[in-house]
């Protein structure tokens, strides 16, 4: 079984029931993974082991040619010579 803290959830108030055990926040519970999925989903619950770091590469910056026309202009200019029956 996993260790699990209880965290709170978005107030920081909020406990869990387990069985017939009560765990407050700062609590640690033993569980599970699968049974302790959905409140680390709801954010009541956290892995009690270390966390890993996880680095994310932020994603690279698209080149901004001044020259492309955008689509609403091209969307404009289309239709902007047709006259009467061409509509």
């Amino acid at each position: 079984m996993a260790k699990f803290r209880v965290t709170g959830g978005e107030d920081g108030q909020s406990g869990i029931s387990v069985g017939s055990r009560r765990y407050e926040p700062g609590d640690v519970v033993e569980m599970t993974t699968s049974k302790a999925e959905w409140l680390v989903e709801r954010g009541l619950l956290e892995s009690a082991s270390q966390k890993a770091t996880v680095e994310v590469e932020p994603e690279p910056e698209l080149e901004d040619d001044d020259d492309d026309e955008t689509v609403e202009e091209v969307e404009t200019s289309q239709w902007a010579n047709l006259e009467g029956d061409d509509l």
